[in-house]
């Protein structure tokens, strides 16, 4: 992708720093989450998350999107302080988050709605994203209906119908089995090859975490910090040629899982004394 070091971020974390009550009570103790947090997204680019669980990814992501503030730090949107949600970011979750009693074209329409767009205008957009993501059948569907890849699928289309150009995706494919994640993993790289997103990924799977990224983010073990910054130096697009068999995703892969298995060994030691 093309240096884009000189522009303003589309994200940047300054100091982002996060503690946590382990109970109600005015005194309980607390403990720290993130640590100072020193970020930049460049636009355009796709960051995958990974980490020991516990290291704070899902809380650092709630956090770009003003879902949840920091203690301490701030969150920039194009070189402007943000404190609360906007329309240039948009939220996917693992649990699709679909309204039961909607159908699909409903479910995209919604946070248009919210918006206050026209129906006919917020009608066709929800149908050109719909399209998009191959369910131009099952518009009128509802969730029940759906496999669990498919409701991905419109969580998906809900979220780029906003027209946000950023995408923050916490395991977005972690709930669906694995052929139909592979699918999605695919989809997600067309999509973002013909949009241009930048996207936020958090994801456990180390394969995942390299086939799709521009770069990756290794936590380290709680309160989370950035251990390492990766960059992947894969060929685009990926979706036409098998990314695992070739030479870079191999080292990428290996190297992340040397750093991740030793913060494993000592978080598991750790449990056991």
């Amino acid at each position: 992708m093309k240096d884009t070091m000189l522009e303003t971020p589309a994200i940047e974390l300054r100091g982002i720093r996060k503690t946590f009550k382990l109970s109600e009570d005015r005194n309980a103790q607390t403990v720290l989450a993130l640590d100072g947090i020193d970020l930049t997204f460049r636009k355009g680019e796709f960051t995958t998350i990974i980490g020991p669980s516990g290291c704070g990814k899902t809380t650092l992501l709630r956090i770009i999107a003003s879902l949840e503030s920091a203690d301490e730090g701030d969150v920039l949107v194009d070189g402007d302080i943000v404190t609360d949600p906007g329309i240039r970011r948009a939220m996917v979750f693992q649990n699709f988050g679909l309204f039961p009693w909607k159908t699909v074209i409903d479910n995209v329409m919604f946070p248009l709605k919210l918006r206050k767009f026209p129906e006919e205008e917020a009608r066709s957009m929800a149908i050109r994203q719909i399209r998009q993501v191959g369910l131009e059948k099952f518009a009128d569907a509802h969730p029940h209906q759906l496999s669990g890849g498919m409701q991905q699928r419109v969580g998906l289309a809900r979220a780029l119908a906003t027209g946000a150009d950023i995408l923050l995706m916490d395991e977005p494919f972690g709930a669906i089995d694995a052929q139909t994640r592979e699918l999605m993993q695919e989809e997600m790289m067309r999509i973002c090859e013909e949009e241009k997103k930048t996207v936020i990924f958090i994801t456990h799977d180390l394969d995942e975490a390299v086939m799709l990224a521009d770069r990756v983010l290794l936590m380290s073990r709680g309160p989370g910090k950035v251990r390492e910054l990766i960059d992947v130096d894969l060929p685009r697009p990926r979706f036409e040629y098998d990314v695992r068999a070739h030479k870079a995703f191999a080292e990428v892969r290996g190297h992340l899982w040397h750093e991740l298995r030793n913060d494993l060994i000592e978080q598991s030691a750790e449990g056991k004394s």
